[in-house]
């Protein structure tokens, strides 16, 4: 008799020692168990749907050539470039390409280079961009200036500026050429009538640029104040 007593007591307690361990191993694999992060939204909540890339421009209102005498650093790639030439180009394009996005937005790729874009546009319809100068191979191997409206003017994919290069641009090219994007915005009815190229401007640096900036924003996109005064609030 006593031998079962022992027996039994021996049983309960061996269930009761595996009770207790199944529920330190079920508590503590709980406590161990991450739940997979959430997927980082592709567009900022409440904004427009991000547009199909690529996409061309609608229209070319003016194109105005730039020359200074002092350098600025144009940051919108990763491989930056000391400027001193270039065209600021004025343009329209549908509106959700123009939305200001705190995300990474549409690359406007003139040619091989990508624009800065000066204002937002989103309510005039009308954006302003400066291209620094660059260069491209013609059709008889001559390594020449490219020049606006002669190249193809397209929103690319969406990115951060930092991680666009040469090579990233070759690619997105490539999809234009795929989605049978005019290669020249010239050869299209993207022009508006009347169109006529501006004369060069012959500055000194960066702020006087930023002036000229002013007065073209003023024209052509009235309603952005902050962005006029901005530009024109030079040290």
């Amino acid at each position: 008799m006593q031998k079962m007593r022992s027996d039994m007591k021996t049983t309960a307690t061996a269930i009761l020692i595996s009770l207790v361990a199944s529920i330190f191993f079920v508590s503590t694999a709980e406590a161990q168990e991450v739940p997979p992060p959430a997927k980082p939204p592709m567009q900022e909540e409440g904004m427009p749907a991000m547009p199909v890339t690529p996409a061309s421009v609608t229209a070319v209102v003016e194109v105005i050539p730039f020359k200074l005498e002092k350098p600025y650093e144009h940051n919108m790639r990763k491989d930056r470039v000391q400027v001193t030439r270039g065209h600021v180009v004025v343009l329209r394009a549908p509106k959700p390409y123009l939305v200001a996005r705190q995300v990474a937005e549409p690359v406007l790729l003139v040619g091989a280079q990508t624009a800065e874009r000066i204002n937002v546009g989103d309510v005039s319809g009308v954006l302003l961009v400066v291209v620094p100068e660059w260069s491209e191979r013609g059709a008889d191997g001559v390594l020449r200036a490219g020049e606006p409206l002669s190249a193809r003017m397209i929103f690319a994919t969406p990115e951060l500026p930092e991680r666009v290069d040469a090579a990233w641009i070759s690619r997105e090219l490539t999809k234009a050429d795929a989605a049978n994007i005019p290669p020249s915005i010239g050869r299209t009815s993207a022009v508006v009538p009347g169109f006529t190229a501006s004369r060069a401007l012959a500055l000194v640096d960066r702020d006087a640029l930023s002036r000229v900036l002013a007065d073209l924003v003023e024209r052509y996109s009235p309603n952005e104040t902050d962005r006029i005064a901005a530009l024109r609030a030079i040290d």
